[in-house]
């Protein structure tokens, strides 16, 4: 056989399977979308709703039962938060909607300065469109926790403090509610923008863009929650870790590792299902990386970023767990490339 005819014939055959797995991957984008995302943005927004009802109540009745209440119910939507923070995609996008929810690391302390001048004239969020040209900084998670930690706010004796902390529940129920709605009203290929519809698969693209943020994902959560905060490359700045004050840094490193467990394997196929069928073994080392990430994650003391350890104390115990991150990074582009998924620059990375 002439070598050009078994190009010809190897040509045919990669064509064929590609074509055969685009059903599969359509699938499994639908799965995604419907089983994962609008799923977990409705938990998102409903306990976005319980925040800013319990918000509300606090600001009726002070007291620190109902302050008590209210911080309850801001870490259960921080949690709901973790599972979706992977996606920087769709919806979220507009109107700088994901970095409004978390305007972190605020290394200038602007959201706290922010805020109180917002205090000093809460008449000033009374304007029909406040929130429209309002800073990022203070319409989200961000800004509630400062309110409900921060020292230079007093939410229950504070009167202008708490008006502050309604009004920002309200923008951040109501922003949570619109997003749900324009994810279950369309689907993922409607944020997808291709130059030229008729040359690209739609659907194709858009779980390539969903990989490629779940890859970027993992250099956030190395890097900027882990690596930065300690030190483990330089200066140590625990006030860097997010959530801090609310002293959620560490549940949300976990939520955010295991909701990589639940995303590989939702759906039928999933990404696992394809991925075992066609890369066995690369799909395997991705799997055990995964479960390896949460079991590492779980070692660490609950007080790991608030406890008085040293520097050098909090590397150490760090290290298996950032080390075993990376192997997922490298693990997840082998399989996902191996599949014909094209992995390009990591927009978040902080290099």
């Amino acid at each position: 056989m002439s070598t050009l005819n078994k190009a010809l014939i190897t040509s045919i055959a990669f064509l064929t399977a590609a074509s055969a797995n685009a059903g599969t991957w359509d699938h499994t984008l639908e799965q995604i979308q419907h089983q994962y995302i609008v799923p977990k943005y409705r938990a998102f927004t409903d306990s976005s709703k319980q925040l800013n009802d319990a918000a509300q109540a606090l600001c009726a009745m002070p007291s620190q039962q109902t302050l008590a209440t209210v911080q309850s119910a801001f870490k259960h939507n921080v949690t709901d938060w973790q599972s979706l923070q992977w996606l920087n995609f769709g919806p979220v996008t507009y109107f700088m909607r994901y970095y409004a929810y978390e305007y972190w690391p605020d290394k200038k302390g602007v959201t706290q300065r922010q805020l109180r001048a917002l205090s000093a004239a809460p008449d000033t969020m009374e304007a029909p469109k406040f929130w429209t040209s309002a800073s990022i900084a203070v319409r989200g998670m961000t800004a509630i926790e400062s309110l409900l930690y921060h020292g230079d706010f007093d939410v229950v004796h504070k009167a202008s403090d708490c008006e502050v902390l309604e009004a920002v529940s309200r923008h951040h129920a109501q922003t949570s509610e619109d997003i749900l709605n324009q994810w279950t009203s369309s689907e993922a290929t409607d944020w997808v923008f291709a130059e030229d519809d008729d040359f690209v698969d739609l659907k194709h693209i858009a779980l390539e863009q969903f990989v490629q943020q779940w890859l970027e994902h993992m250099s956030v959560v190395k890097d900027a929650k882990l690596e930065t905060p300690i030190g483990y490359k330089g200066r140590a700045n625990l006030k860097l870790a997010e959530f801090y004050r609310s002293e959620q840094s560490l549940p949300s490193i976990e939520t955010n590792l295991k909701s990589y467990r639940i995303l590989y394997h939702i759906g039928s196929p999933s990404l696992y299902d394809t991925a075992i069928a066609e890369q066995p073994e690369l799909a395997a080392n991705l799997e055990s990386a995964l479960a390896e990430n949460v079991k590492l994650a779980l070692t660490l003391p609950n007080d790991y970023f608030t406890g008085d350890y040293t520097q050098d104390q909090r590397i150490s115990m760090a290290t298996p767990l950032i080390k075993s991150i990376s192997n997922s990074q490298t693990q997840l582009t082998n399989l996902v490339t191996s599949l014909g998924f094209q992995i390009g620059f990591n927009s978040r990375d902080g290099d």
